[in-house]
């Protein structure tokens, strides 16, 4: 029988960001990932729409983005629980580049809904 505190489902960049932050915050805690196929089989590495995140204020706002997300959600979202991962999504980006994700840092493209 394993023992284990902690088992995250999924390879994706959720799971593992999941899985890195418990690691450092309960070192003494065992951290577990399985995942569907082998350890780069994710849907992160499919997402080719890439991902939104307010980067310049001078020609975004948040706002913006939380109005496309509502939007497009169509009455699902908590509109709390949107606001709150719009407002983090810079620090996220941050964050993951910091660990060495790469994003293309290339032309910008601005698409939304309300736009």
């Amino acid at each position: 029988m394993v023992s284990l505190d902690y088992l995250v489902i999924g390879s994706g960049i959720a799971g593992l960001s999941f899985a890195l932050k418990m690691a450092h915050k309960c070192p003494d805690r065992t951290v577990f990932i399985v995942s569907k196929a082998d350890e780069d089989e994710s849907n992160t590495k499919y997402a080719q729409g890439g991902v939104a995140s307010v980067s310049d204020l001078g020609e975004d706002s948040y706002q913006k983005h939380i109005s496309d997300t509502l939007i497009a959600g169509d009455g699902l979202c908590d509109a709390a629980i949107v606001e709150m991962v719009v407002k983090e999504g810079p620090e996220r980006i941050r964050e993951l580049m910091s660990w060495g994700v790469r994003f293309d840092t290339g032309k910008k493209w601005s698409v939304g809904i309300g736009s």
